[in-house]
């Protein structure tokens, strides 16, 4: 009777489970898929279809699909009942916006503002600068530049009038050919900072060098490499020196370099006060031969014999 007894309870609690399971799926209808393509949108919004020809948006060639950014449930009701908002990626938080648009975007610019750039901090993404509908400039820029980025950053286009300046407003060098070309997107305190950067055109510089000058190195000083010696946008130095080089003081080395050594000294007197630092210290970016970064030339004079300026 016990093994009988066992088995009924077993056979019923299995037609219990049977039933909950058919309720459930009962319950809970699988979701009907979307019908929506974009000539549904089209039917209402051909206009936009039309302001998109031709720009990195263009339909043709099904390449992008207006349901690529406002895929949704809103959207879904929005044909529907046209006076509901349909998804709309520009009125999302900048952090998300920058996530659909890298979706397709996944260019080193397109992460960096992801990952790490003062906009998405800003709650200003893609959309702030790029119109996605109808651009009508390159990149699909809301304006040209520079009077793009002048439009928030003011203060930095009367750096452009400096006496020497990068050619930003003469047009000669756009403001994203320094600030989104960096191809490196994962963190900004990496070894080649933002001297990668300026050694895109300044090749000339890049080294490695053997013997480094350490304001010339990204990651051994506060502000990083270049930008310990030059200005980016504009200074009233000559070649954008934060500091001027003149006599006596030559303040563009003295405020990492002081040495009152050269002033006066038990071998050469006074004989080198008020010299040019670079007379001696040619290789200023850095030097193939010697860590002091001395002129080879000096070799002739006797400055490297034993006990003096040896390489």
């Amino acid at each position: 009777m016990g093994s009988v007894r066992r088995i009924l309870i077993l056979v019923f609690l299995a037609a219990i489970g049977a039933v909950s399971t058919a309720f459930m799926f009962q319950a809970t209808p699988p979701s009907e898929p979307s019908t929506l393509t974009d000539e549904t949108c089209m039917d209402c919004h051909e206009d936009v279809a039309h302001a998109l020809i031709g720009t990195a948006h263009d339909r043709a060639g099904n390449k992008v699909s207006c349901l690529g950014c406002h895929a949704g449930a809103a959207t879904e009701a929005h044909v529907d009942d046209p006076d509901l908002k349909p998804v709309n990626p520009g009125r999302i938080r900048a952090d998300s916006l920058t996530a659909v648009c890298t979706t397709c975007h996944e260019d080193a610019h397109a992460l960096n503002l992801y990952e790490r750039d003062p906009h998405e901090n800003a709650d200003l993404a893609c959309a702030a600068c790029h119109s996605v509908h109808a651009g009508t400039h390159v990149g699909l820029l809301v304006d040209e530049e520079p009077a793009l980025c002048f439009s928030c950053h003011a203060g930095k286009k009367a750096d452009f009038t400096m006496p020497t300046h990068h050619p930003v407003i003469e047009g000669v060098v756009k403001c994203s050919e320094c600030h989104t070309s960096v191809a490196q997107s994962a963190k900004q305190h990496v070894v080649t900072g933002p001297s990668e950067t300026c050694v895109q055109c300044h090749a000339g510089f890049a080294g490695p060098y053997p013997f480094e000058h350490q304001a010339a190195v990204d990651y051994s000083t506060e502000q990083g490499g270049c930008l310990n010696c030059h200005a980016p946008h504009g200074s009233p130095n000559p070649r954008l020196l934060v500091q001027p080089y003149q006599p006596p003081d030559y303040a563009l080395c003295s405020q990492c370099h002081a040495v009152p050594g050269h002033q006066s000294n038990i071998n050469h007197g006074t004989q080198w006060a008020g010299v040019p630092c670079s007379d001696c210290h040619v290789d200023v970016h850095g030097s193939y031969d010697n860590q002091k970064l001395l002129d080879p030339s000096l070799s002739a004079q006797g400055c490297f014999a034993v006990g003096c300026h040896t390489p």
